[in-house]
């Protein structure tokens, strides 16, 4: 499902800011710079939004400003999510990831004292969003969720993304730098692709709101 989308005018108008504020938050980084989405409209181009996800930005810079400062802020917001802890029963209280998935999940990873740190939150949202595809079996699923919880420090960019494909039954997995992919199998059936952007952004929510 296409994410919804609202135009900067629209934005600022329910919002009730300044296209100053709008683009000085921008330049400091509290607003990533590809929620900045240029479109053709009949007019020319106008620039849009993720509508859910700047909405929630905004009125969270808005809720810490006058406590906080920019570059705290900037720093909150961004994808360094290094030495986040979670106690478990955090997770299953607020219903973060479904408990059936966790202690599934859990039969996978060891998790140390009940406590979800930063490799382990991130392994746990790939084991969930693997799970959610539907055409993996659970071995596979265990697979590549061993082989991420293994390979984390690698791993753990916002550019990089997991292509899943199966060839003649086999399953394979790799993982790109961007979501555009230079070589192509056509004999390969691509089954799914996870980004990491949007797991660190799941975890990121950790270090804003707790």
């Amino acid at each position: 499902m296409l994410e919804e989308l609202i135009s900067k005018k629209e934005l600022l108008e329910e919002l009730q800011i300044s296209y100053g504020q709008l683009y000085r938050w921008k330049r400091k980084k509290l607003i990533p710079e590809e929620w900045f989405i240029k479109k053709s409209v009949s007019t020319g181009q106008e620039t849009f939004f993720p509508k859910h996800k700047i909405i929630t930005r905004i009125n969270k810079i808005l809720e810490l400003k006058d406590d906080v400062s920019l570059d705290d802020l900037a720093n909150q917001f961004s994808y360094n999510v290094k030495d986040i802890k979670i106690v478990r029963d955090y997770l299953v209280k607020n219903d973060i990831v479904p408990l059936s998935i966790m202690e599934r999940f859990e039969l996978v990873i060891n998790i140390d004292n009940n406590i979800y740190d930063e490799l382990r939150l991130f392994t746990l949202f790939i084991y969930e969003n693997l799970i959610g595809i539907g055409f993996l079996s659970l071995e596979e699923i265990n697979e590549i969720t061993k082989s991420v919880f293994k390979n984390y420090k690698l791993l753990c960019n916002e550019n990089k993304v997991l292509i899943i494909k199966r060839k003649l039954g086999v399953l394979f997995y790799y993982i790109l730098n961007n979501e555009q992919e230079i070589l192509l199998d056509e004999k390969a059936i691509e089954i799914s692709r996870v980004n990491f952007r949007n797991i660190l952004e799941k975890i990121q929510e950790f270090k804003i709101n707790i």
